[in-house]
C-alpha cells in the first residue's frame, strides 16, 4: 500500500497541464479585475503625474494613493492567463502567434498615437525622435536602452520577458508543461527575485549593472507573475499548495523593499482579494457590469490613456476646468479603446493570428 501510495504521489507531481485541466468557460472576473486594475492606472495618471509635463495644470493636481499598484494586478492577471494560454497552445510556435496578434496590433496604432499627439500637439516634458519612435515598434525598446515613446509601455517590456521564459519553457519541453517542473521554476525565479531585491534597493536608486540585473531577472516581479500561475492550478484543481502564501508574502516584500511600506501592505492586499475571487469563483459585479466592460478594452485602454489623455486634459482645461477636463479626457479615451477593441482587438487580430498560423504552423 505504501508504495502504491508513492507511485501516486509521483504521478500527482509529474502530471502533464493539458487541456484537460482547464475549466470549461472563461472565468469573467478576470476581466472585472482588469477593469479595476485599468481604472486605478487611469485614476492615478490623470492625478499628479500629469502635471510635472503641462505646467499650466499644475495648480490643481491630485492623487489617487497608490492607484499605480493597479500594474501589479494586471501582473498576477498575466501569470494566470499566460499559464492557460500556454497550455492551449501546445507549441512554442503557437504561443508566439497567439500572444504576438494579441499585443503587436494595439501597441503599433497606440504608438502611431501616442507619436502623432507628440509631434502636432508636443509635450513639454518628452523629447522624442522618429528613431527612437522606430525602435519602439519593436516593444523590445528597453532592452536597446532606448526611451519608450510613452512611459506607460514599461511594462511591456517586463511581460515580453515572462512570455519569452514561458515560450523557452514550451519549446525545450515541445510542448508540454509539467506540474512538477512549473513549480520548481515558480520557486526558483520567486526566490531569485527576492535575494536580488534584497541586495539591490530601492529601485529609483540603482544604475548600471545592478539595475540591469533586476530588469533581466524582472525581481521585483517574478513573484507577481508566480503568483498568477499558482493561482492557475489552484483555481482549477482546488489543491492549496504553500506556493500561494510564499509568492504572496515574497511580491509584499519586494515591494517594501524597493518602494516603501505603503506599497508591500498594497501588493499583500491585492494579493488577498485576487486569491478570494477565485476561491469564491462566482462574484457577480465583477462578472459583469461597467468593470467587465472596462476589463475587455483594459489593453487599449492602458496603451492609449496617457499621452492621448494629457492633450486632452491640457486642452479642455482652460474652459472646463480641472476636474472638467479630466471628466472629459476619460470619456473619450473610453471611446478611444472600445473602438480599438471592436476593431483592431477582436478582428485585426484574429485574422493576423489565422494568418500567420496557416503561414507558419502548416509550414
Amino acid at each position: 500500500m505504501k508504495k502504491i501510495r508513492t507511485i501516486r504521489r509521483t504521478q500527482e507531481h509529474n502530471e502533464i497541464l493539458d487541456n484537460s485541466f482547464i475549466t470549461p468557460g472563461r472565468f469573467r472576473e478576470l476581466d472585472g479585475l482588469r477593469g479595476i486594475a485599468a481604472l486605478s492606472v487611469v485614476a492615478y495618471h490623470f492625478g499628479y503625474p500629469a502635471v510635472q509635463n503641462y505646467p499650466r495644470i499644475a495648480p490643481e493636481p491630485y492623487s489617487i494613493p497608490l492607484g499605480e499598484l493597479g500594474v501589479q494586478l494586471f501582473f498576477i492577471i498575466s501569470g494566470y492567463v499566460i499559464l492557460l494560454s500556454a497550455i492551449k497552445s501546445g507549441s512554442a510556435l503557437k504561443f508566439g502567434i497567439s500572444r504576438f496578434a494579441r499585443l503587436y496590433p494595439t501597441y503599433w496604432l497606440a504608438l502611431a498615437v501616442a507619436a502623432a499627439v507628440y509631434f502636432l500637439y508636443g509635450n513639454p516634458g518628452r523629447n522624442i525622435t522618429v528613431i527612437q519612435t522606430l525602435i519602439n515598434t519593436t516593444m523590445m525598446q528597453r532592452f536597446m536602452l532606448v526611451d519608450n515613446v510613452d512611459q506607460v509601455y514599461w511594462t511591456l517590456a517586463i511581460e515580453l520577458q515572462f512570455y519569452l521564459l514561458m515560450g523557452f519553457y514550451l519549446a525545450l519541453r515541445r510542448g508540454r508543461i509539467y506540474r512538477r517542473e512549473i513549480t520548481i521554476g515558480i520557486f526558483c525565479w520567486t526566490t531569485l527575485g527576492l535575494l536580488i531585491c534584497c541586495i539591490f534597493h530601492p529601485e529609483a536608486s540603482l544604475t548600471g549593472a545592478p539595475k540591469m540585473l533586476v530588469w533581466g531577472v524582472v525581481a521585483e516581479h517574478a513573484a507577481l507573475f508566480s503568483l498568477g500561475m499558482v493561482f492557475f492550478m489552484y483555481s482549477h484543481d482546488r489543491k492549496f499548495t504553500w506556493l500561494m502564501p510564499y509568492c504572496a508574502v515574497t511580491a509584499s516584500i519586494n515591494a517594501f523593499l524597493m518602494h516603501d511600506g505603503a506599497h508591500g501592505v498594497g501588493v499583500a492586499i491585492i494579493c488577498a482579494v485576487f486569491f478570494a475571487v477565485i476561491y469564491v469563483r462566482h462574484v457577480p459585479f465583477l462578472a459583469r457590469g461597467p468593470l467587465h466592460t472596462l476589463g475587455t478594452i483594459s489593453y487599449p485602454l492602458y496603451l492609449g490613456h496617457a499621452m492621448l489623455g494629457y492633450m486632452l486634459i491640457d486642452m479642455s482645461y482652460p474652459w472646463a476646468g480641472a476636474w472638467g477636463a479630466r471628466i472629459l479626457a476619460l470619456t473619450l479615451v473610453l471611446l478611444w479603446a472600445w473602438c480599438v477593441h471592436s476593431t483592431v482587438e477582436t478582428r485585426v487580430s484574429a485574422a493576423l493570428r489565422n494568418v500567420l498560423a496557416r503561414k507558419l504552423v502548416r509550414a
